[in-house]
């Protein structure tokens, strides 16, 4: 039962989120629409924000890829761009709000973790110190995420010269580049 509160007040939050701002839903909202009473809400979750990073975590862990798997990493690449478009209302209400810094914060902790994974793989044999390593990571990710958060700014709609064949082209070997710079 309590995880199938937990769901439908989050499927409540997105379904407000495509008529009202985030900060503007309150708690009384989500319980009015789902039928459940204040103290049901407050039994699972602090207030709507909490309930807000709830929804990003389980999307997150439902849907964007854990690791980025070399045979095919284009996919899991693209695969942050098609979650933000097939949930365009909520990505567009959440960045949009005071949450924005959380949205990007947690987006850049699951990219930096793929692009981790990924990097793993093509530094194998590689004699890299960690911090560089590491600094190539937190590179690709912030890189992406200041990529994503310019195509929100645009309201998810890239001008016409930027397509996926041209990000994926851009990217194609660049990690393995990168890494070869700082092996040692």
């Amino acid at each position: 039962m309590s995880r199938g509160t937990k769901e439908a007040l989050a499927a409540a939050l997105k379904q407000m989120m495509k008529i009202k701002p985030i900060d503007r839903i309150t708690v009384k909202d989500l319980v009015e629409l789902c039928g459940v009473n204040r103290q049901t809400f407050y039994y699972h979750f602090d207030d709507v924000y909490d309930l807000l990073e709830w929804v990003f975590e389980e999307d997150a862990n439902r849907v964007l890829p854990q690791k980025v798997v070399f045979e095919r990493w284009q996919e899991d690449v693209l695969c942050f761009m098609r979650y933000l478009q097939e949930n365009a209302s909520f990505a567009l209400n959440v960045y949009n709000s005071n949450s924005r810094v959380y949205m990007l914060r947690y987006l850049e902790e699951k990219m930096a973790a793929c692009i981790r994974s990924f990097a793993v793989i093509v530094s194998e044999g590689m004699n890299i110190d960690r911090q560089d390593f590491e600094f190539v990571v937190q590179f690709y990710a912030k890189c992406a995420i200041g990529f994503i958060a310019q195509w929100l700014d645009l309201g998810m709609v890239f001008p016409m010269e930027i397509s996926d064949e041209r990000i994926l082209r851009t990217m194609d070997e660049s990690v393995e580049n990168l890494l070869r710079r700082f092996a040692q």
